[in-house]
C-alpha cells in the first residue's frame, strides 16, 4: 500500500510539472514580438541574385518564408532587414532560417551574416552564423539563429555573400521576434512576500499556489510588496503574475517560516 501511495504521489508531481512547463510555454509565446515590416535589395555585382517572396518572414506565420536566392556572383550577395515595432533591449533575437532539402550546418552558412539596427544606424555588431548562435530543429534543413544583441534594437540584417556554399534552391527566412528577457524574483519573510525582476507587477493580478495545486492566495498587487491572507506551511509554491494587459509570467518560490 505504501509503494502504491508513492507512486500516485511521484505521478501527481509528474503532472504538476508538466502543467507549470506548459503555462512557462504561453507565457514565453505570448511574449514574442515579431517583425512586422522588411526590406530587401541586391548589392554590388551579383547576377540573377533576389529575394522572393520577402513579405513572406513578416509576422507570426512561423511556416511562410521568404527565399533568398544567389545567382552569379562577382563582388556582392543579397539581403533582407526585418524591422520590428520598436526599438528595444534586454531580448533575446530569435531568427527562423532553413533550406528546402539541403541539412543545415554552421560549415554551409559560412557566408551568412547578421547585424542590428537601431532606427536606420547599424550598431556594428555584423557576425557569421557560429557553432553558438546556430539552433538546428527536429529538421535537419531548418534552423534558428539564436543571440542577445548588446545593444538597442528595432532590426536586423540577414547578408547572404558570395562565400556561402550551395544552398540547394535557396535560403529561407521564416521569421524574426524579439523575445523579452522578462523575470521575476521573489523571497519572503514569514507571511510576507517581496517581488523583484522587470515585469509590470502594479495593477497585476498575482495568485500563489501550494505543490498540490492548490491555490492559497489570491491580491491584486499595489506594490512591491504582498501580505499573505494567512501563514502558509513552509514548502515548494508556485506565483503566477497575470499584468493588465493579460500577460503571464509564473516561477516558483520556497517559502520559510
Amino acid at each position: 500500500m505504501k509503494s502504491i501511495l508513492l507512486s500516485k504521489s511521484r505521478l501527481f508531481q509528474a503532472a504538476l510539472f508538466l502543467a507549470f512547463l506548459s503555462q512557462s510555454v504561453n507565457t514565453q509565446a505570448q511574449s514574442r514580438i515579431y517583425a512586422n515590416d522588411q526590406y530587401s535589395n541586391v548589392y554590388g555585382v551579383c547576377l540573377g541574385c533576389e529575394v522572393k517572396n520577402p513579405l513572406n518572414a513578416v509576422g507570426d506565420n512561423e511556416d511562410n518564408y521568404s527565399t533568398m536566392v544567389m545567382g552569379t556572383v562577382l563582388l556582392g550577395g543579397v539581403e533582407q532587414t526585418l524591422r520590428f515595432p520598436e526599438v528595444r533591449i534586454n531580448t533575446k533575437l530569435v531568427i527562423g532560417i532553413g533550406t528546402n532539402n539541403v541539412p543545415l550546418t554552421v560549415q554551409l552558412l559560412s557566408g551568412v551574416y547578421i547585424e542590428t539596427m537601431s532606427g536606420t544606424t547599424a550598431n556594428n555588431d555584423s557576425q557569421m552564423i557560429t557553432a553558438s548562435l546556430l539552433k538546428l530543429a527536429d529538421t535537419p534543413n531548418r534552423a534558428t539563429i539564436e543571440l542577445v544583441p548588446a545593444s538597442s534594437y528595432n532590426a536586423v540584417k540577414i547578408r547572404l555573400s558570395g562565400g556561402v556554399l550551395s544552398l540547394g534552391g535557396g535560403f529561407r527566412v521564416y521569421y524574426a521576434y524579439q523575445d523579452p528577457l522578462f523575470n521575476i524574483m521573489a523571497f519572503n519573510r514569514g507571511s510576507q512576500i517581496t517581488l523583484g525582476g522587470n515585469v509590470p507587477l502594479e495593477g497585476s493580478e498575482m495568485t500563489l499556489r501550494n505543490a498540490a495545486g492548490k491555490e492559497v492566495h489570491r491580491s491584486i498587487l499595489r506594490s512591491n510588496i504582498v501580505d499573505l491572507s494567512s501563514p502558509q506551511p513552509e514548502g515548494i509554491y508556485i506565483i503566477t503574475i497575470e499584468t493588465k494587459d493579460k500577460k503571464t509570467y509564473s516561477r516558483k518560490i520556497k517559502i520559510t517560516n
